[in-house]
């Protein structure tokens, strides 16, 4: 019985990892799931988070952006649409991308507000206008 997992990372660009490794933790798109040697085969979509493995005593990871992660007798392939270690990581520009989002996304709400109100207004409309036609039929067969 073996006691290691043999974890492979993929993205279209390039192999990312390849370790052996006493447990993984996948980002499935459903929650996390654990996987241990021995485990039983299945496949899985994954969402975006962080990958972790154990190293020694250590825990690493490996942000998967996306993808599926497949187990089968001792071995976890994961491919993703992308991977990065943290020695990929540029802290500055995530940390920028972050409140680039956070802004684009403060305004989209706010036009989806906007927009939502301008819905319910012709919605109001268009049912009156439904409401007349109706009682019109009603009163003048």
């Amino acid at each position: 019985m073996a006691d290691q997992l043999k974890l492979q990372v993929i993205t279209p660009q390039r192999g990312v990892l390849t370790v052996e490794t006493p447990w993984v933790v996948l980002p499935g798109s459903e929650g996390e799931l654990g996987i241990l040697p021995q485990h039983i085969g299945l496949v899985t979509t994954l969402a975006s988070g962080i990958l972790k493995f154990g190293a020694g005593e250590r825990t690493r990871g490996v942000a998967v952006h996306y993808g599926y992660a497949q187990v089968h007798e001792d071995e976890v392939i994961v491919l993703a649409e992308m991977a990065e270690t943290a020695e990929d990581v540029d802290l500055a520009r995530a940390m920028n991308a972050e409140q680039k989002a956070r802004a684009e996304l403060t305004r989209a709400l706010g036009l989806q507000v906007a927009e939502e109100t301008r819905m319910r207004k012709y919605e109001g409309k268009l049912r009156r206008s439904l409401v007349r036609q109706q009682l019109r039929q009603i009163e003048n067969p």
